[in-house]
């Protein structure tokens, strides 16, 4: 006599198996979704911090700062944004010159005053951290 397959553990198992496979393709879902999401908030607040590091030293620049050079430094910080992660993943940004960049950024601002030659070394602290060796003459 043949026996049921739903009866025997296999048969449970065939049936678990797709409400398994349905669950496990649910949680991957969401996990896309929360990454596109997390990418995108981490992008958005990298981004604001830029522009309102940008409007800060285009306030305060002294004279000896060239406000274009500071446009154009923060220009390629926002293109390098947008092209995260894989200019992460290229070696296109260094973290560690990033971070090194705003540690410099707030010693130098400790007294709420930038002097030109802090600002020119910070530039060029961050087209570093974002891949920019600078024009060639």
């Amino acid at each position: 006599m043949a026996e049921n397959l739903t009866d025997s553990p296999q048969g449970a198992l065939h049936k678990r198996v797709p409400f398994m496979a349905k669950v496990l393709a649910v949680i991957l879902v969401i996990m896309v979704v929360l990454f596109f999401l997390q990418w995108y908030l981490i992008t958005e607040l990298f981004s604001f911090a830029a522009g309102l590091m940008k409007s800060q030293l285009i306030q305060q620049a002294p004279d000896g700062v060239d406000t274009a050079a500071i446009i154009a430094t923060f220009n390629r910080v926002e293109q390098a944004m947008l092209a995260m992660p894989l200019s992460y993943l290229r070696g296109q940004v260094r973290l560690r010159k990033v971070k090194i960049a705003i540690d410099y950024a707030s010693k130098a601002n400790e007294d709420g005053l930038w002097s030109a030659e802090e600002i020119n070394t910070l530039l060029k602290m961050t087209d570093a951290a974002v891949g920019f060796k600078g024009e060639k003459r």
